[in-house]
């Protein structure tokens, strides 16, 4: 059989499965984009999973078939406040490297979930003295950043992410935050199906204003 005939099969049978189980299918992201069918990854590795024009490859993380009310500023992807959705890749990763800029406005709050189930937390941290599980940079309410790596609000972040079977590192704004700690559950707001399948890059988008921009992937084979 053929991975395009596989692939049509395997939707029809995700379509009729979320006809027969609505709404307890809303969460799920049944349909795995091969990665042939994502950009081509440049001499590195790297794919673009944001191309700064179009929100093509995305939608709303948990109702696919629904509007995501997302729109591009300046290059740059962003919510909308007053109809906020979750936003996720189309295509699913398990084992990879991230790299995604942000940036917030005063008071903002966001996050980014690897593999739709470990939220990496953004939040408006800039000038507190003692960070816990829910500043930025934290696995929420896992693990606190080892220090505030937080710009002020308005400002671009990046962070640097390698998720790697249930190790997780992260960098923000070149500073480590986040050092080959053990993942061994989900996060609150994550996707269903287990903490170490496969799954998509989502972006919180009901906490209020975020832009992101900058957002590229290299899958990592173990």
């Amino acid at each position: 059989m053929t991975t395009t005939k596989w692939y049509a099969i395997t939707g029809a049978v995700s379509l009729l499965v979320c006809f027969i189980m609505l709404p307890s299918c809303a969460q799920r992201n049944f349909d795995l984009t091969p990665l042939e069918k994502l950009p081509k990854p440049d001499a590195e590795g790297w794919i673009t999973l944001f191309d700064g024009e179009t929100m093509e490859g995305w939608r709303n993380a948990r109702r696919p078939n629904e509007p995501h009310f997302w729109t591009v500023e300046d290059g740059a992807m962003t919510n909308d406040a007053d109809n906020g959705r979750d936003l996720a890749t189309v295509a699913n990763f398990k084992d990879f490297e991230l790299q995604i800029e942000y940036k917030t406005m005063p008071g903002g709050n966001s996050g980014v979930y690897l593999r739709g189930r470990v939220e990496v937390q953004i939040l408006d941290s800039y000038g507190r003295e003692k960070m816990d599980k829910g500043d930025a940079g934290a696995v929420y309410d896992q693990y606190a950043p080892l220090v505030n790596a937080s710009l002020p609000p308005g400002e671009w972040h990046k962070f640097d992410i390698r998720y790697v079977g249930d190790k997780l590192t992260v960098k923000l704004n070149d500073k480590l935050v986040q050092d080959n700690v053990t993942i061994s559950g989900v996060t609150g707001g994550a996707l269903r199906r287990g903490v170490n399948e496969p799954g998509p890059i989502m972006l919180q988008g009901d906490h209020g204003k975020t832009w992101f921009r900058n957002v590229r992937i290299k899958p990592v084979d173990m």
